[in-house]
């Protein structure tokens, strides 16, 4: 196995928060790099590190549902869970998310950097969100992947 998917399998099947413990077990694994090689790397796979929710730290892939800011609702507090969501409505591959007013691009630009395989796109206006469902995506797949950023919306679709 090459180095970066070393790294990459371990950084999906451990809880490692340092430098130091990432750099110990690519050592195990048969990869002895520097830090400046371990940084490149990181940086390569688009790795993160993100709060563990028990007070310290991990580094992430984005594959890792932490790393799209969806950790435990009891973690986050109530004035980080408002997404300013209201409503979902459906026609054909289409969705129409409405929110309190000025919150639709945040909510839109929320909802592309998370690259949602199931979103081919959205566009956005004050209070209304339409997004473009992807090809052969069913309308619960959707909303399950949606349910990630805006965990409302399983309770109000239709």
């Amino acid at each position: 196995m090459q180095r970066l998917e070393v790294l990459r399998v371990l950084l999906l099947s451990n809880e490692m928060g340092s430098h130091e413990e990432i750099l110990q077990e690519l050592a195990r694994n048969g990869c002895v790099v520097t830090q400046a090689t371990l940084s490149r790397d990181l940086n390569k796979l688009h790795a993160a590190k993100v709060l563990n929710g028990r007070g310290g730290y991990r580094y992430v892939l984005p594959e890792n549902p932490l790393y799209r800011r969806t950790i435990h609702p009891e973690v986050v507090p109530q004035y980080l869970r408002n997404t300013g969501f209201t409503s979902i409505s459906f026609s054909g591959n289409l969705a129409i998310l409405h929110t309190r007013p000025g919150y639709a691009a945040g909510l839109a630009s929320d909802i592309d950097s998370h690259k949602l395989s199931t979103v081919a796109g959205t566009l956005a206006g004050d209070d209304t969100i339409l997004v473009i469902i992807s090809e052969g995506t069913s309308r619960q797949d959707f909303t399950d992947e949606l349910a990630t950023i805006i965990p409302a919306v399983k309770s109000v679709v239709l």
